[in-house]
This record gives C-alpha cells, structure tokens and sequence, in this order.
C-alpha cells in the first residue's frame, strides 16, 4: 500500500519540483530586465520595442498603446522617460515618429537574453535528473 501512494506522490512531486523551478528561472528574468531597465513597466515597454525592431515591425506610439493596452498619455510619459534615460529614442519616418532601442539597449538585451537563453534550454532539453531538486537557473 505503501508503495503505491509513494508511487502516486511522485509525479506530484516531479512537478512540484519543476513548477518552482520555473517559477525561479521567471523570477530571475524579472530581476535581470529590473536591473537593466527598472520598472516592470518600462521593461515590458522596451521588451516590446525591441522585439519588435528583431521582427521588422516598427512600433509609432498608437501602435504600441494599442499592444500593450497602454493609454496613449500613459505611453508618451513612460517614453519620455525612457527617451531621456537613454533606452529608447524616438525614430523620425515621413509623418511618423517610430519607438526604437538605443544601441545601448540593444546590447544590453543581447547580453542578458544569452543568460536567458541557456537557462532555458537547460529547463526544455530535459537532460537532468530531478533527484536532488536541481537548480535549472544556476549557471552550468
């Protein structure tokens, strides 16, 4: 009887282990992008941005309010901001006004998206052993 409840806890237990794994490597993602950028908000902001630019899809303020459900007021103060922080500038085209990254933002996020990326392929590789409650975040 024994056996067959701690055969059942198990797999709660696998994925327990690997709920919080994630919950940690989400956990330092949200303090690298805090370090880098402050806020959560200018974070998802400059995230958007430069996603955007890596997807050939350019983002004038409408556009940016429209997808990130931002007033438009809301957007041009958090802008701003982040125009005089020195994260994003403002890219002039015809009768429009484009949101792109500074190159030092663009290097910055090149820099800290290496870190992410090797964690989550240690995470989706499936190449470790949940004896010992491995630590997917911690570097290799």
């Amino acid at each position: 009887m024994n056996d067959a409840i701690s055969s059942q806890q198990e797999p709660d237990a696998m994925r327990a282990a690997v709920q919080s794994q994630i919950i940690d490597c989400l956990n330092r993602f949200y303090a690298m992008e805090s370090g880098m950028w402050g806020k959560p908000l200018d974070s998802l902001i400059i995230r958007t941005v430069v996603q955007g630019r890596m997807q050939g899809k350019l983002y004038d303020f409408s556009a940016l309010s429209e997808a990130l459900d931002l007033p438009i007021s809301t957007l041009h103060r958090k802008i701003n901001s982040l125009v005089e922080s020195g994260y994003l500038r403002r890219e002039p085209v015809g009768k429009s006004i484009y949101i792109a990254p500074t190159e030092r933002t663009s290097v910055r996020f090149d820099e800290s998206f290496e870190a992410m990326v090797t964690t989550l392929r240690r995470l989706y590789r499936g190449e470790y052993n949940f004896d010992g409650a491995p630590n997917l975040c911690d570097e290799p």
